[in-house]
């Protein structure tokens, strides 16, 4: 019995040193806001910090890539897809505990004011995992 009990433990100790950490892809603090550039054109500033994603180890390196994209809904409730669409790829010295996507796309004059929403759709490339945030802003309106 005094064996069993020594074996059950050591096979739960090497199982749990072998599995791999679990994350969840996350992503925070949506920021976005617009900036009149004259002649009825835009333009758009956003931000988002993700956490949670994964980052593979090789040759001493941490390697993370996340893509992103943006759809656009109007005022009116139609949406503009794929407004904007960036890649995001990092190999650092050091594990990174989140990053900053920047996303910045101009708008022309056929854009009418009113209450626009963003919505940020992101994929961890090494997971499969996807998120997406959303952050409402205004386009010439005070």
């Amino acid at each position: 019995m005094k064996y069993l009990s020594i074996l059950v433990l050591a096979f739960l100790f090497i199982t749990s040193c072998g599995k791999k950490e679990e994350t969840t892809l996350q992503a925070i603090n949506p920021e976005a806001a617009a900036f009149d550039m004259g002649e009825g054109a835009w333009e758009v500033n956003a931000s988002v910090i993700v956490k949670g994603f994964q980052q593979n180890e090789a040759d001493g390196f941490f390697n993370s890539e996340l893509s992103y994209s943006v759809d656009l809904q109007k005022p009116d409730g139609s949406f503009v897809n794929n407004k904007f669409f960036d890649v995001m790829t990092n190999k650092e010295k050091d594990k990174l505990t989140d990053q900053q996507l920047n996303i910045q796309f101009e708008l022309d004059s056929t854009f009418v004011k009113g209450k626009y929403k963003l919505v940020i759709n992101i994929k961890d490339n090494n997971s499969a995992q996807t998120v997406a945030a959303e952050k409402e802003f205004d386009l010439g309106e005070e």
